[in-house]
This record gives C-alpha cells, sequence and structure tokens, in this order.
C-alpha cells in the first residue's frame, strides 16, 4: 500500500463531507476515476459500476444542495487502512432534505493510479 491511497482517500472523503457543507461537488468529483465501482444508500439505492458508475455517484451527490441538506457535525469514529482502500466509519447529524437526518454511516473508498476507483457508502439512522 502506498501514502498515496491514504491520501487520495482522505482527499475524498474531506471534500464528501465540505459538499455536504458548500453544496460544491466539484473537488469531490475531480478525484474519480472515468469508471468507478459504487454501491449508493437510498433514495439511490444500489450497485453499479464502470462508466454508469461514475453516472450515478454524480447525479446522486448532486441533488444534496446547501439549505435543504447539510451536515452539522461529522466525526470520523475509525478509520481502516489496507492495500487500496481506506474505510471510514462516522456519524453524522444535520438536514437532509428540510428533515432532520442523524445516521452512522460506512464508507469504503478505494485507489488505483492516483484516482478513486471505487466508493461504497452503508449507512443506518442513529437511535
Amino acid at each position: 500500500m502506498s501514502d498515496d491511497v491514504r491520501v487520495i482517500a482522505d482527499k475524498a472523503y474531506d471534500a464528501l463531507v465540505q459538499g455536504f457543507q458548500t453544496g460544491s461537488w466539484e473537488s469531490f468529483f475531480d478525484l474519480f476515476d472515468d469508471e468507478v465501482d459504487v454501491i449508493l444508500p437510498a433514495p439511490q439505492t444500489g450497485h453499479f459500476t464502470g462508466a454508469e458508475g461514475r453516472e450515478k455517484l454524480v447525479g446522486f451527490f448532486s441533488v444534496f444542495t446547501p439549505g435543504a441538506s447539510r451536515f452539522d457535525k461529522v466525526e470520523v469514529i475509525s478509520k481502516t487502512v489496507a492495500e487500496d482502500r481506506v474505510v471510514f466509519e462516522d456519524w453524522a447529524r444535520g438536514v437532509f432534505f428540510n428533515e432532520p437526518y442523524a445516521a452512522r454511516h460506512c464508507i469504503h473508498v478505494m485507489v488505483r493510479n492516483g484516482k478513486v476507483v471505487g466508493f461504497h457508502e452503508y449507512n443506518r439512522p442513529l437511535d
């Protein structure tokens, strides 16, 4: 595993959180390869690969705009680095589509040749 994997995965995670704060997703999307293996939670639940995976990823996150959806607080609980991936476990509170939001997330970021090639997100509401 190279330090490159850790650095790029950290950038992707930070850009993800920043996207929810600002509604600006370009710095997040710019880290991804043209073909991506993606697992997304609701409302666009599914496993998508290749160019369609990148398209679904962009479509999924682009709907989160400031005001109606935002994170007010995010805390990383753990971060595991292994070979070509970094797994972030966190919890977040905020507002999604004008409704209170509180959930725990597990986010896998896979990196190859300096680009994010995989993004798997799993979540469940906080009790």
